[in-house]
């Protein structure tokens, strides 16, 4: 009898923002990638877009939300991953 569990590991995507990216556009850059296309829900209905900037003009915390179906993480070292949550 053949598991019919899914075997596929989840869609995860890690990536490092150039400094001259907005944490906001490398979100959006980020899940586009992960998605195959540009969300269709604006990030702001999600999050304070100008909010999540000024954290990281001001600092580095570790930032997660879910956008879309995916969970989003902005790490201290800037990077975002992007992994699919769990149904």
């Amino acid at each position: 009898m053949e598991d019919t569990s899914s075997s596929q590991p989840e869609l995860s995507i890690r990536k490092t923002r150039p400094d001259t990216e907005s944490v906001t556009a490398a979100v959006v850059t980020a899940v586009t990638e992960a998605n195959g296309t540009k969300p269709a829900t604006p990030l702001y209905e999600v999050i304070d877009p100008d909010a999540l900037e000024d954290l990281y003009q001001h600092g580095s915390p570790e930032v997660s939300f879910e956008y879309i179906g995916y969970h989003i993480t902005i790490h201290s070292d800037r990077t975002v991953s992007v992994a699919a949550v769990d149904s």
